[in-house]
């Protein structure tokens, strides 16, 4: 049996592919490799073809994932939610998330605006046109992301390729619901994207993802890993930050949980996370994602108690 095993040095990091094999009472380990990097070292066994499962323990802090497990539980003992309160946190979540989820990308509406434009239709003087749009789009996304989550059959390549489309309507017409037709750079990272011609091969890792049936603390590590693979395979033009956070969410909600909001106030840390998840550590990503879950089921607790 071989597997990757992350080892320290300094204040960096490098890995190691091992072989494992048990001589009579004892197991003796063999280096095969050394890596600098686990997305190295992920390269080296897709090329390879070595099959090894992926260790989700350093992922998630024990005692986090000790009291989401808990809370799910006293969540899941309250059901089923009664729906009249349940249809007052879904319309709080569409804005707040379509707030937080836009300010991250550079939108300048407040929460306050963006409840004016989504729930009143008003426009807001002094902002884009663009902003406003972004608003309103967002919430119709969540709309489509619902309709999902209960959707019996599997979720497929159209229904995302959708999302996108809502999420740049009327904004980039030419681009929304198809995947790009260039390669693309992340400005100020040395991380090298995709071939546009490569991504439709590698989005089929996502749908697949987003049909796997794991639920609870197996849920949240489903959906950090379709966050990270639209966030790195960048398949469309514009907004994939945007189509990352709600396919999280989609995955989350087929797993169980309540939808979660990454904040603008963690924005700093979100993408320090995403950074540290190329150099193929994915706990400070997995961590943030977990709070906010814990965060989302405290607040699901206390409304339905």
């Amino acid at each position: 049996m071989a597997f990757i095993r992350k080892k320290s040095k300094g204040n960096s990091y490098y890995y190691e592919l091992v072989e494992s094999k048990r001589e009579g009472s004892k197991v003796k380990q063999k280096i095969l490799k050394y890596f600098p990097s686990l997305k190295e070292a992920e390269d080296y066994l897709k090329k390879e073809k070595i099959s090894i499962p992926i260790n989700y323990d350093e992922w998630l802090d024990n005692d986090l994932k000790e009291r989401i497990e808990i809370k799910l539980s006293k969540l899941n003992n309250l059901r089923p939610l009664p729906g009249d309160v349940l249809n007052n946190l879904k319309e709080k979540f569409e804005i707040d998330m379509s707030y937080h989820s836009n300010a991250i990308e550079g939108n300048r509406l407040t929460l306050r605006e963006t409840w004016l434009v989504i729930r009143k239709g008003i426009t807001i003087s002094g902002k884009s046109l663009k902003d406003h749009l972004e608003a309103t789009n967002h919430r119709e996304a969540i709309e489509l992301l619902e309709k999902l989550s209960s959707k019996e059959e599997k979720i497929t390549e159209m229904d995302v390729l959708n999302i996108h489309a809502v999420i740049l309507d009327k904004i980039d017409p030419q681009n929304a619901g198809f995947y790009r037709h260039s390669n693309v750079f992340i400005q100020g990272s040395e991380l090298k994207l995709p071939k546009w011609r490569d991504v439709p091969t590698l989005m089929e890792k996502v749908y697949e993802e987003l049909n796997n049936k794991d639920k609870g603390i197996d849920a949240i590590y489903s959906s950090v890993k379709i966050h990270y693979d639209i966030a790195r395979i960048h398949p469309f033009s514009d907004g994939n930050g945007r189509l990352a956070r709600l396919l999280m969410n989609l995955r989350l909600i087929r797993g169980g949980f309540p939808p979660i909001i990454l904040r603008k106030e963690e924005r700093r840390a979100y993408y320090s996370a995403l950074e540290k998840a190329d150099k193929g550590d994915f706990r400070p990503l997995t961590m943030l994602i977990g709070k906010d879950i814990e965060r989302a089921l405290d607040l699901y607790i206390e409304t339905f108690s």
